[in-house]
């Protein structure tokens, strides 16, 4: 990629990025199909298939079996000149519209997948929505049941933000590196609260 559009695919990928928090854009689906920013790659679970629940032991305490543990995750068919992952967690059915779960980028490039509830070594994580850093397990209110996407960016940065990051700077950094991005979504609550 030249040097010259690179401000272009940051702007645009910054703008998409801040749009999600509206409940579209880079987290939701793309507007474009651009290789720039929606070069799609494969995101599977050996817990849970996408569009079906996640199980208990990945919710928040409040529900019978939460362990709040992070879901084992696999990906597949990443593009060329990947250098790092980063996955954000959100719950596009929050009352006041889409609510980041968690944000971890720093990945490394040569591993596709992510094991049950294990510590990740040379990893940044940035703030959720309730400005705490970490992974913060679904916890829908009593009776609500939620969808929770995971979507994992490829990107050409090996880290683009810093521990502790805010939304408003992790997000934007994320758009302006991704190179490719797939997702799976997992539904919890309802029928599964205590």
């Amino acid at each position: 990629m030249s040097r010259d559009r690179r401000p272009i695919k940051a702007a645009a990928g910054a703008l998409a990025l801040a749009g999600s928090l509206g409940g579209c854009g880079l987290i939701g689906q793309p507007e474009n199909k651009s290789a720039e920013l929606s070069e799609w790659f494969t995101v599977t679970s050996p817990v849970f298939r996408d569009g079906r629940d996640l199980p208990p032991r990945y919710g928040c305490r409040t529900y019978a079996g939460g362990q709040g543990r992070t879901p084992p995750l696999r990906w597949s068919g990443t593009p060329a000149g990947t250098r790092s992952f980063a996955i954000v967690m959100d719950d596009p059915d929050a009352s006041g519209g889409a609510y980041v779960h968690w944000v971890i980028a720093g990945i490394d490039g040569t591993v596709n997948e992510l094991v049950e509830g294990a510590p990740l070594d040379r990893t940044v994580e940035g703030t959720t929505t309730e400005k705490k850093v970490g992974y913060a397990p679904p916890c829908p209110p009593k009776g609500e049941r939620h969808q929770y996407r995971f979507t994992i960016y490829a990107l050409d940065d090996p880290a683009p933000f810093q521990n502790g990051a805010a939304l408003k700077d992790s997000l934007p950094a994320i758009a302006e590196h991704t190179i490719g991005r797939g997702r799976i979504t997992g539904n919890f609550g309802g029928k599964q609260a205590r």
